[in-house]
């Protein structure tokens, strides 16, 4: 589930940020008539993969301090940001805090 939980739309996000600085980099090839516009674009294009960098330190580092929990549907340990999440490998909202838990279980 590429979506399923917060961390792993963090990490989608910084895929997605890659692949927009290389194509910016890539359009600036486009303008190879004018080195300072062609330049432009690639340091543009760097900067923003660079960023994509710092996201993925930062999913990393919330990824360290996630609490991890065992899913109640798949069994699995996944981790849990915030007061609720979604397991990472079968979408089941979780949750730690009491007041979000459901009637019947």
């Amino acid at each position: 589930m590429l979506f399923s939980n917060k961390l792993n739309k963090l990490r989608t996000l910084a895929w997605v940020v890659i692949f927009i600085g290389i194509a910016v980099m890539y359009l600036g090839l486009l303008f190879k008539a004018s080195m300072t516009l062609m330049a432009l674009f690639m340091v543009l294009g760097f900067l923003i993969v660079l960023s994509s960098s710092a996201i993925y330190f930062w999913a990393g580092v919330l990824s360290m301090r996630a609490v991890q929990v065992v899913c109640p549907k798949c069994e699995k340990v996944t981790k849990l940001l915030g007061k609720t999440d979604q397991c990472m490998f079968c979408g089941q909202w979780l949750s730690l805090d009491p007041k979000y838990k459901k009637e019947g279980q």
